[in-house]
């Protein structure tokens, strides 16, 4: 019997060029939708397109950490890549299903122009490109790169929603630390003020009256810290778990954080008057005082994430070994003291010195 070499049938010649130039094609689009197409009109003006939106709304205070989101997006890609240099492209007719979708979301959104609908377009398109041009262990690989490209999205509807919450969660808050501090104070709506003092004859709200506004409610940092805390996660943890943990506890992070805030400037107004701690005006002439007190929100919530982070990453473990060795030593029998006599090269006993006779 003769046997037949097999031979590797090798691609048509220009079959990479194609798929690489379909794959530039592809991605192109999103950029295109972004850019060129003008798509709905902010506050009651002409359509401007999804680039000019974001630009507008990147303005504001509490959203100017999205500049930061594809700068970092792209630092997550080159960390991952080794392993998608190892990964085979095989892309899926299923990534067709998403684009569709997206497409038909942005065509909804231009229709009653909502740019929300645009940003989940957009969102989704790329989505749908990894799939159809790499494949589901693309798509797995970049799944946090994916997600955290989320926080580019300002989501300015939240804020009617989680703004007031937050303001009465500080304001009571901190109603109870400082009457627990001594400090007695009255709640009224979202306004701090000084309880009166009838023997001295001091009217409410003659010491201090501060009000937990909506810049001081803590909307401004919470998004931000959201994003850290995520890409801190995805830097410094490991397993899944312990990621969502951290990530989760920015929400309470950014409240102590606020919360510090107030009392910073509450306790201020009392020792230093109202203009120097607050300001001619909160809004739009805040004292020195006032403006650095707005970072200790991120000191607070900065050091308890790093904090928190190390005890997922073992420092819980640390503290327990060391607890428990301090209680087995408190434990342990001490053993007595020893003498001089029982001292080594001191066993034999002393002879003692003759007395003199010359004093008695």
């Amino acid at each position: 019997m003769s046997s037949e070499s097999t031979q590797t049938i090798a691609p048509p010649p220009g079959q990479d060029r194609f798929a690489l130039g379909l794959a530039l094609l592809a991605s192109a689009v999103p950029l295109a939708l972004v850019f060129f197409v003008p798509y709905a009109a902010g506050y009651l003006g002409p359509r401007e397109t999804i680039a000019a939106t974001l630009e507008r709304m990147w303005g504001y205070e509490q959203w100017q950490h999205c500049w930061l989101i594809l700068p970092a997006i792209a630092v997550i890609v080159y960390q991952q890549r080794k392993e998608l240099a190892a990964l085979p492209l095989r892309g899926t007719m299923w990534g067709l299903v998403p684009l569709c979708l997206a497409l038909l979301a942005f065509w909804a959104g231009y229709r009653v122009e909502n740019y929300y609908l645009g940003f989940f377009s957009i969102h989704l398109l790329i989505g749908g490109l990894i799939l159809w041009l790499a494949g589901w262990r693309w798509f797995f690989s970049l799944i946090f790169a994916f997600a955290f490209l989320t926080f580019i999205w300002p989501l300015y509807f939240l804020e009617n929603s989680i703004t007031f919450p937050l303001r009465m969660i500080m304001s009571h808050a901190s109603v109870f630390v400082l009457n627990l501090f001594g400090v007695p104070v009255i709640l009224q709506g979202t306004g701090l003020i000084s309880a009166p003092d009838v023997a001295m004859g001091i009217p409410a709200g003659a010491r201090f009256s501060v009000d937990v506004a909506d810049p001081c409610s803590g909307i401004r940092s919470l998004f931000a810290l959201m994003m850290v805390s995520a890409l801190y996660a995805h830097f410094t943890l490991e397993t899944w778990w312990k990621k969502w943990i951290l990530f989760l506890c920015s929400v309470p992070l950014a409240i102590a954080g606020n919360l510090v805030r107030i009392l910073t400037l509450t306790l201020g107004t009392v020792a230093f008057g109202a203009e120097f701690a607050i300001g001619k005006n909160a809004l739009t002439e805040p004292s020195w005082f006032h403006m650095g007190a707005g970072y200790m929100v991120f000191a607070v919530a900065l050091g308890g994430m790093i904090a928190i982070g190390w005890l997922l990453n073992g420092g819980a473990g640390e503290i327990v070994a060391r607890c428990r060795a301090f209680a087995e030593q408190r434990d342990r029998p001490r053993q007595p003291r020893p003498t001089g006599n029982d001292q080594p090269g001191q066993n034999t006993p002393r002879t003692p010195k003759p007395k003199r006779q010359d004093l008695y």
